[in-house]
């Protein structure tokens, strides 16, 4: 099984992302975790797993391309070993502009992570790189829906997707497999 040395996951406070950061925490010396807020709990959780880890976290909001250049500018010389972009929102509202005039929601879910891959891929070249759609997972994502939608969506979550813990392993295996190596490829 490949190990790395460090780690980056982004959209680490809820979810699919704060799922593979406690997956990964055992197969990592550094983590560094990036997402909007930072739970109380999720740092200590992390130590949980690996004690000897070293984790920090640093504020991101993917939505903004500015902060995204700043981020990958601050950690252009971070050598992670892998890099997790999930950071993620849910809204049924229409077009809603960033300070950027981009829809938050497109600006989250592709230009952000874009021009994050993009950037690192420049800074990294020895990274590999792959996408995974894990399909129906259960995370806290509907919870800012209108009741409406989010009471019908937590009775069917547990019957169609599968937890995100789940999900990380799922995720995190890929990630350890030989073939995806770049050292051994």
């Amino acid at each position: 099984m490949v190990q790395a040395k460090h780690a980056l996951v982004v959209g680490a406070s809820s979810g699919i992302g704060r799922a593979v950061a406690h997956e990964v925490a055992p197969l990592v010396t550094k983590l560094t975790l990036a997402s909007r807020p930072c739970p109380p709990d999720l740092i200590s959780s992390i130590k949980e797993r690996n004690s000897s880890i070293e984790v920090t976290h640093v504020k991101l909001d993917v939505s903004s391309l500015h902060e995204v250049r700043k981020f990958t500018d601050n950690h252009k010389d971070a050598a992670f070993d892998w890099i997790i972009l999930s950071p993620g929102i849910l809204s049924i509202k229409g077009r809603t502009e960033t300070p950027e005039g981009l829809d938050v929601k497109m600006a989250t879910h592709f230009y952000g992570r874009d021009l994050m891959a993009q950037a690192f891929s420049e800074k990294a070249s020895s990274a590999s790189f792959m996408h995974a759609m894990p399909g129906a997972v259960a995370t806290s994502i509907a919870n800012g829906l209108p009741c409406y939608l989010r009471i019908p969506a937590k009775a069917v979550t547990p019957l169609v997707a599968r937890p995100a813990e789940q999900c990380a392993k799922y995720m995190v295996s890929a990630l350890t497999k030989e073939e995806f190596n770049p050292v051994a490829t």
